[in-house]
């Protein structure tokens, strides 16, 4: 994919019913934010909102999946995150979502998801639809939320128009709650100060609670972010910003940022960050580079290693997968409160800051080693992950089991004397040894239909999506040889989704779709062969046993 961004006739449509509306988004924010004011929160039962309990049903809002009907395009989407508790002791954001789809299937409902969010009534209704394009929009009939499944369900009048294009319009409310998930608050003291950085972790399926939004893997979409915030805060997005305005919003001063827009990518790849932090910056051939960390951090030189070791990496994975770098820039950030050890939110990778920073004063050569690692499995995943995507979480193995082969190989060329390659039978092949040869292991895929509710996909993110995926892949470059390893790996990512070639599939289908590992039994006196399922407590009960011939 390019770097370039081509306007195509339905976007320069949208461009002028956005263009048009972005002083009506500020005069919005500012009616929302003067409602927070005096009622410090719209209640989940302002419209008509409808909370069922979870009962066995057929009704696509009762499902998990999105059904194939509908396809975004383009999102819209303006956040104004407060730094600050409101009376009642609260940290909130306030936004406004317009998103463009088209209907791919005859439908008269559409479902979106979102958790965990306050809608402000539109006309009557949580959603307002707009026709793009010409086509004939049918009437909002009902809208509510649907809890269990965490949608925001519209159903209309009439049946949408195959091949039509539309425009979802919300306005909408959270809390910037310190929970580490979706759109949060990290907390830290700089010098005797407390500080807060609004921050973003989207995966797996925390974009619903930042926006209304279709919060699949395989949804992808352009989003045109725009982000409102404190004077002398820093906003930071997946694009480069284009434009900074200082302006007012019922008397309170703001810097409105608008960041250019993104390659089309899932919603877990988003991210969005205000702070007061600043950073160090090089340029690796047309790429800006930038670590971000807070002040005191970065002027103790403890971004340097990072900033050091992240061009190599990136020109060693652009020889690798035969394709430039897709964006302009590649920004690393160092959050004080972070849950996972990294993300790779494309353009805006977000680390803990033991993940990132290197202190020369009391940090070890193992943290250099760990650092450089870390920074080479994400960015392996800008494109073998953000470009080429899985469709479903049930393939979560081959996006982190591949990140994670080859971060020791991206950090193996940037530190040649170190044998970092060498490393990974120590750290990932041994270990997950262990928890395969366990009762409670799982395969490293399962059918779709398996993998539904977000509890279910959170437990993939585990020892063995992560190291014997990266183990079975090592096992299968070492049987193919790297350079015929590599030669297929182009392959793949030269398409849209993220699939093994039938023909791997067929050869490592053993290791895939069943768990654990086989041990091999010679007899001795015959020089007979066998093998089957091996577990540490051979008396265990297994609910899907393994068979290896």
């Amino acid at each position: 994919m390019g770097k370039g961004f081509y306007i195509s006739k339905t976007l320069g449509v949208v461009g002028v019913i956005l263009g048009a509306g972005a002083l009506a988004t500020i005069i919005a924010l500012s009616v929302v934010y003067s409602q927070e004011k005096s009622k410090n929160e719209v209640k989940p039962t302002d419209g008509e909102v409808v909370t069922t309990t979870p009962t066995p049903s057929n009704d696509p809002w009762d499902q998990y999946r999105l059904p194939d009907t509908l396809r975004p395009e383009y999102y819209h989407l303006t956040l104004w995150p407060r730094l600050h508790m409101d009376q009642n002791g609260m940290y909130i954001f306030t936004g406004i979502s317009s998103v463009v789809f088209t209907c791919v299937k005859e439908t008269d409902l559409i479902l979106i998801h979102a958790n965990k969010l306050n809608f402000t009534a539109i006309d009557g209704h949580l959603a307002r639809l707009i026709a793009v394009d010409g086509v004939t929009v049918p009437t909002v009939e009902a809208t509510w939320l649907q809890v269990e499944t965490q949608y925001l369900v519209i159903q209309l009048s009439g049946v949408l128009t195959v091949g039509g294009s539309y425009l979802l319009d919300t306005e909408f409310q959270g809390e910037l709650a310190n929970d580490l998930r979706g759109f949060y608050r990290s907390e830290y003291v700089e010098d005797g100060v407390k500080k807060v950085v609004a921050t973003t972790q989207m995966q797996p399926t925390d974009a619903r609670k930042a926006f209304p939004c279709f919060d699949e893997p395989a949804m992808k979409a352009v989003f045109l972010i725009t982000l409102i915030h404190e004077p002398g805060t820093v906003a930071l997005s997946n694009g480069m910003d284009e434009e900074t305005i200082n302006t007012t919003i019922d008397g309170v001063a703001v810097t409105w940022t608008r960041f250019e827009p993104t390659e089309r990518m899932s919603t877990y790849l988003l991210a969005f960050i205000i702070s007061d932090f600043t950073y160090i910056s090089s340029a690796e051939e047309g790429v800006l580079i930038r670590i971000w960390a807070r002040r005191k951090a970065i002027g103790e030189g403890q971004g340097e290693y990072a900033l050091e070791v992240t061009g190599p990496i990136l020109k060693f994975f652009e020889n690798y997968y035969n394709a430039t770098y897709p964006l302009s820039k590649s920004d690393q950030i160092a959050l004080p409160d972070f849950n996972a050890g990294a993300m790779e939110n494309w353009g805006l990778i977000t680390y803990r800051e033991t993940a990132l920073l290197y202190d020369q004063t009391r940090s070890s050569n193992g943290d250099k080693e760990t650092i450089a690692t870390i920074i080479s499995h994400e960015l392996a995943h800008m494109w073998f992950g953000n470009l080429v995507t899985m469709n479903w979480w049930n393939d979560l193995w081959l996006n982190e089991g591949f990140a994670t082969y080859v971060s020791y190989l991206g950090a193996n060329d940037a530190e040649p004397e170190w044998g970092v390659k060498d490393l990974m039978v120590l750290y990932d092949v041994h270990g997950v040894f262990a928890v395969d040869a366990l009762a409670s292991s799982h395969p490293l895929s399962s059918k779709e239909d398996e993998i539904n509710k977000p509890e279910q996909i959170n437990e993939l993110f585990d020892s063995i999506t992560y190291s014997k995926g990266a183990s079975v892949l090592r096992m299968l470059s070492n049987f193919l040889s790297e350079p015929v390893f590599t030669q297929g790996l182009q392959a793949v990512n030269s398409t849209p989704s993220l699939d093994l070639p039938r023909s791997v599939n067929d050869i490592m289908n053993r290791w895939i779709l069943q768990m654990g590992f086989p041990v091999v039994t010679i007899d001795t006196s015959t020089g007979e062969l066998s093998q089957k399922h091996f577990l540490l407590d051979p008396e265990s009960v297994v609910d899907r046993p393994s068979e290896f011939k």
